[in-house]
């Protein structure tokens, strides 16, 4: 069994608990570790939830757990190899896809770039802790660069070096030493996932996501969720949506299979290094024509649903099950009180 459901009996919306390690199956296999792809999951619920032709589900998450497991330096995210250049030799420089602080920056990408150097070990790294910058030294008179670029050409393949500038803090180009010494003209960035989309295989006009790379600026997606990060590497990220959550609409009238993906905010897929993750889905049931949202037949009209729209048929929803609740809670008064009469009934 692939999920665990709760029929939320206030407003009648669904609530399906799932986890990763119950998954049906898993998408492709994490760059970093080889284990099993556990943030891209397929999930298959025993019975389907359907709703009436004239309903639409609207899918919110309730709650997500989230292992952070995944590397702030990994070839998952793309952002740990470079291009450097020695006395017109080329060598890609990769760091090992794994957890790093500032420390760790300078002691293995000095040991990178000494053993790709024909002179020795002539480089250094230092860092500056008030401009939080990265700076690289040689006691070689020959010059160096490192490429950053977004397509850079090395033995007949092309790289985007773009990730691991950010992390460097070095702009999308090619940087060149001056007097034996180059310096980041940006602050370092080891938070390289400051958060995380929840992304489905659902409505493509359900979310837009901005992107600066490449020629896409921005693209449609099935998002759910963004969760801000606020735990350290080895933490779970223990995240509840607000009142005002993000509700996705869903052009179908069946759930069976469902797909759940974590992407970084470059949309690259992340490596939780085969650990699994959780979430609380909720899906409500909207009729908008009965609602009052529509005069006239939404379809005739081609009027688009808004998130207004869903947020007003939420509400009246949830004063419509209040009002039934309490007159429920009314007759269920006088009934004990009929029941407590000394006469009998």
């Amino acid at each position: 069994m692939s999920a665990a459901y709760q029929l939320n009996t206030v407003d009648s919306s669904i609530n399906i608990h799932i986890n990763s390690a119950d998954a049906a199956n898993f998408v492709g296999i994490g760059l970093d570790s080889g284990q099993a792809n556990t943030s891209d999951m397929i999930v298959v619920l025993d019975d389907v939830i359907s709703c009436d032709e004239e309903q639409t589900m609207a899918l919110s998450i309730e709650s997500i757990e989230i292992p952070i497991t995944y590397y702030n330096v990994s070839s998952a995210i793309a952002n740990n190899r470079f291009l450097f250049t020695e006395n017109g030799v080329d060598t890609i420089i990769t760091l090992q896809s794994q957890n790093y602080t500032v420390d760790d920056i300078i002691a293995d990408v000095a040991n990178l770039l000494n053993s790709a150097s024909a002179f020795g070990s002539p480089y250094t790294i230092a860092f500056n802790s008030r401009t939080f910058k990265f700076s690289i030294s040689s006691t070689n008179i020959a010059s160096f660069s490192l490429d950053f670029g977004f397509s850079v050409l090395n033995s007949g393949s092309t790289y985007n070096f773009t990730n691991t500038a950010n992390l460097l803090g070095f702009n999308f180009q090619l940087h060149t030493s001056s007097n034996q010494t180059l310096t980041a003209p940006r602050p370092a960035n080891m938070n390289t996932v400051p958060f995380i989309l929840l992304d489905t295989e659902f409505s493509s006009r359900g979310s837009v996501v901005t992107s600066s790379s490449g020629s896409s600026r921005s693209f449609s997606t099935g998002v759910l969720t963004k969760i801000p990060i606020n735990k350290e590497f080895g933490d779970v990220l223990v995240h509840s949506s607000t009142s005002n959550r993000h509700t996705l609409l869903v052009q179908r009238k069946r759930l069976h299979t469902m797909r759940f993906r974590l992407k970084d905010p470059q949309y690259n897929g992340l490596d939780l290094n085969g650990v699994p993750f959780s979430l609380t889905l909720t899906v409500d049931f909207i009729d908008f024509s009965s609602a009052g949202v529509y005069d006239n037949d939404r379809d005739d009209n081609k009027i688009k649903m808004t998130r207004e729209d869903v947020n007003e048929v939420l509400t009246r929803n949830q004063i419509l099950s209040s009002r039934e609740a309490q007159h429920n809670r009314d007759n269920r008064n006088k009934l004990i009180n009929l029941l407590d009469l000394d006469e009998p009934v």
